[in-house]
């Protein structure tokens, strides 16, 4: 019983590890940036802004709006 419990405790102590490293460079992380991060904007509130401010913002795959970095 006590073998088992020690096993389990290190499999996930393992995983945690290792899921750690390996989700750094995941392209997941980039998603969620673009679709929840905190300097995007919503299609709505895209609509809102007049035609000048909307050429500040580029449309993320999610549907969302992010600033523009290049001109």
């Amino acid at each position: 019983m006590k073998n088992n419990r020690r096993i389990a405790r290190r499999a996930a102590a393992t995983a945690l590890v290792f899921g750690g490293m390996a989700f750094q460079g995941c392209p997941a992380a980039g998603l969620l940036n673009e679709c929840f991060g905190e300097d995007t904007i919503s299609a709505g509130e895209y609509d809102d802004l007049n035609v000048f401010e909307q050429l500040l913002y580029d449309e993320t795959g999610c549907g969302r709006y992010e600033p523009r970095v290049d001109f």
